[in-house]
């Protein structure tokens, strides 16, 4: 089930003065789907999916997971460890990338995560397509599961 489908915008710094729509640089298309509600009969080791795409803005130096991801997962009482976090990277010819998060230690009152980058694989796909449309992943090629 998606409990949330909306658009989480980053402030940029520098725009701070201006116009408020100009605040707004970069924008990502989120959605939040509990595994465990839609497919209550399996146990799910991570029953929490995000699926980001970057919507608005130019290229961005970083990315959601980087960017929001604290954010996300504090808004909706997300655990970092039984979240699958996917992002679909427009600069990069739509493609789709799932981060893994490893604790860095506190930074000030919050954890603080490293987050590297790997392939989705098949069967994250198949996942995802339930919920989200196929022109969406149509870009995904099996040669990305490597």
């Amino acid at each position: 089930m998606i409990f949330y489908d909306g658009t989480y915008r980053l402030q940029q710094a520098e725009n701070l003065k201006t116009a408020p729509i100009r605040q707004w640089a970069y924008a990502w298309r989120v959605r939040i789907i509990n595994l465990a509600i839609s497919r209550p009969q399996v146990a799910h080791l991570k029953p929490y999916m995000v699926f980001a795409i970057q919507s608005g803005g130019g290229v961005f130096k970083s990315n959601c997971a980087e960017s929001l991801g604290k954010r996300i997962c504090r808004d909706f009482d997300l655990n970092v460890r039984e979240t699958l976090w996917i992002e679909r990277f427009n600069q990069d010819h739509g493609r789709i990338l799932v981060a893994t998060f490893s604790p860095k230690g506190p930074l000030g009152p919050h954890p603080h995560y490293a987050i590297a980058w790997r392939p989705v694989r098949p069967n994250e796909i198949e996942a995802l397509k339930v919920f989200i449309p196929a022109s969406e992943l149509a870009r995904v090629s099996h040669n990305e599961f490597v």
